[in-house]
């Protein structure tokens, strides 16, 4: 299991340098820059131009960064954001082992030309959709740089269809799956238990401390967030 726990993970789009230039002060653990969905695609080549740049910035604040990349275009996206500094790669909607050993074999072919150590740069997998979740065993033994495991709520939602309660349907059971599956194969499960109307990312302060305290309850270490005013309770849950 990965030895740094990382309670808040912000999640920015690499496209608005304004954000990340705030992100870097706002006291998360990890900062995700985001090649995926926060990003316009008539935008995503530009994005990818300033990956480095925005790595020095986000290290600056003394925050992990990581890139969120797509499966569909882990080359390049990972040729954009592998360089000295970057922590790891959130690989977005992960359905199979292979995508994994796929970004796996690049990335270490990246280390080795940009003169980074040998597995320097983790894997947190998220599995966002049902495949990926029936996956998620495979996903978590696919390479020795997976640290983590996360569900995706929003595509759970699209893929799952929630139930008339507005629960997500199958959701508690997906959670605790997950940090049991985290736990076999010595990963970090990634998450909190959030409550109708919250969509997790959005949620308030107070209802996002009460949905991290719930989630370190049943086993998960951290969470993503989009607002910075999320941060500090979870770092205050998880901490």
């Amino acid at each position: 299991m990965s030895e740094t726990i990382r309670r808040s993970w912000l999640l920015v789009p690499i496209s608005n340098t304004e954000l990340v230039a705030q992100a870097a002060q706002s006291g998360a653990d990890a900062i995700v820059l985001d090649l995926v969905e926060l990003v316009a695609e008539k935008e995503k080549d530009a994005a990818r131009e300033n990956f480095q740049a925005a790595i020095h910035t986000v290290k600056a604040g003394g925050a992990g960064v990581f890139a969120q990349i797509d499966p569909d275009f882990h080359y390049v996206d990972l040729h954009a954001c592998v360089w000295p500094g970057l922590s790891g790669v959130v690989v977005s909607r992960a359905e199979s082992s292979r995508q994994i050993e796929e970004v796996d074999a690049l990335l270490s072919r990246l280390e080795h030309v940009r003169g980074l150590l040998p597995g320097t740069v983790k894997i947190v997998a998220a599995v966002e959709t049902a495949r990926g979740n029936h996956a998620a065993c495979e996903i978590g033994r696919a390479s020795p740089r997976v640290s983590g495991l996360t569900l995706g709520r929003a595509d759970l939602i699209m893929d799952l269809r929630p139930e008339p309660s507005s629960e997500i349907h199958l959701m508690p059971y997906l959670m605790q799956r997950l940090i049991i599956i985290a736990g076999s194969v010595g990963v970090t499960p990634i998450g909190a238990w959030w409550r109708a109307p919250d969509r997790g990312l959005l949620a308030t302060p107070d209802n996002t401390y009460q949905a991290a305290l719930r989630g370190r309850a049943i086993g998960f270490k951290g969470a993503m967030c989009l607002r910075a005013n999320q941060i500090e309770p979870l770092n205050r849950a998880f901490g």
